[in-house]
């Protein structure tokens, strides 16, 4: 006898009404922390390749995959944010010291510019301070810890799915597909494998290219006495998720400050350390590579999925817009390649 979908439904809709309201209240309870699960799979997908690599061992190389992701993001992102937040702090309860800092570092630049140009800018500098120091200060203390509280919650959250969708992932998905009528699990697995390998190039490539540009940029910092290094190496690795933005949106403005502070050749001189050693590995030979063999997404849609996911739904909508994208993208490939498919035969 055929397979009837909507008889099967008809005579198990009671256990279908429970199974949905079962869905919608542990979705209701788990929404807090969705970045948490967002954020777990993404690392998923990051670590498989490592886990692979321990063969059967598929216990030990999920959780070595969960650390050697996690663990370094985790670090950098959370030292970054708390170094983040102690200027904050700092530029809201220090406003006119800052401002004769400012003051005094425009008189001591080591660039000779004209004076106008100086007090020019030394206004302008203070002018914003001035803005920026309110509004800093007038966030409530409490909404800062409960938001804080959470996102470090979602992260934490974050490491135990990602290792158990490296564990178990894939054979739960495998018998979820199993229990479709065989032509529609084929198809159906046809277009899972496809959209897998979208993703896996999108989120294994902008991750391990974040990872190595943050980690190599927060040495070199270090290294040219850039203030508060770790707080900017986490910049470089958020700007380095997005392609076109990539690390040149620190190292440039960095650039800019050795200019004043130090000179042009100071200047230059670390503006090509660390376009070579930040920029050419990550965006010349890691993200091209990787992107190129498992992901056929333009860079620019991946950037405005980037930039769009960030601005409606936060850390959770930055991995979440792309990742409909490249599902959307995998269906239209997959969907084209069959019509192409029908026509040869016709």
């Amino acid at each position: 006898m055929d397979y009837d979908p909507g008889r099967w439904c008809r005579e198990h809709k009671g256990i279908l009404i429970l199974a949905l309201a079962a869905v919608l209240m542990t979705a209701y309870y788990a929404f807090p922390f969705l970045d948490g699960i967002i954020l777990g799979s993404v690392f998923a997908y990051v670590g498989r390749p490592i886990r692979d690599r321990f063969g059967k061992r598929r216990s030990l190389g999920s959780l070595v995959a969960a650390i050697c992701v996690v663990v370094p993001i985790f670090l950098m992102l959370g030292l970054g944010t708390l170094e983040v937040a102690g200027q904050i702090i700092a530029l809201a309860k220090n406003q006119e010291a800052l401002r004769s800092w400012l003051g005094i570092l425009m008189q001591q630049t080591a660039v000779d510019i004209p004076l106008w140009a100086k007090e020019s800018l030394t206004t302008g500098l203070e002018n914003a301070f001035g803005l920026i120091a309110p509004l800093a200060a007038s966030i409530p203390i409490l909404q800062i810890g409960r938001v804080a509280s959470l996102g470090i919650i979602n992260f934490l959250i974050s490491f135990p799915i990602c290792y158990f969708i490296l564990l178990d992932g894939e054979s739960f998905v495998g018998s979820m597909i199993s229990l479709l009528p065989e032509g529609e699990m084929r198809v159906l697995e046809r277009y899972m494998e496809r959209i897998d390998r979208i993703l896996s190039g999108i989120f294994i490539g902008t991750v391990y290219t974040s990872i190595v540009g943050s980690l190599i940029a927060a040495v070199i910092f270090y290294l040219f006495g850039i203030p508060r290094p770790i707080a900017l190496a986490s910049i470089v690795f958020i700007a380095g998720m997005v392609p076109v933005l990539t690390s040149w949106a620190v190292i440039v403005p960095l650039a800019a400050y050795r200019y004043f502070t130090v000179g042009p050749e100071g200047a230059l001189f670390f503006l090509v350390i660390s376009s070579t050693l930040i920029y050419l590995p990550s965006e010349l030979f890691i993200r091209p590579y990787i992107v190129s063999t498992r992901s056929s997404l333009h860079p620019l849609l991946v950037m405005l999925s980037f930039f769009g996911g960030a601005l409606v739904a936060g850390i959770g909508g930055f991995f979440l817009a792309p990742a409909v994208i490249g599902a959307i993208n995998g269906i239209y490939q997959v969907r084209r390649e069959e019509m192409a498919l029908d026509k040869d035969l016709k």
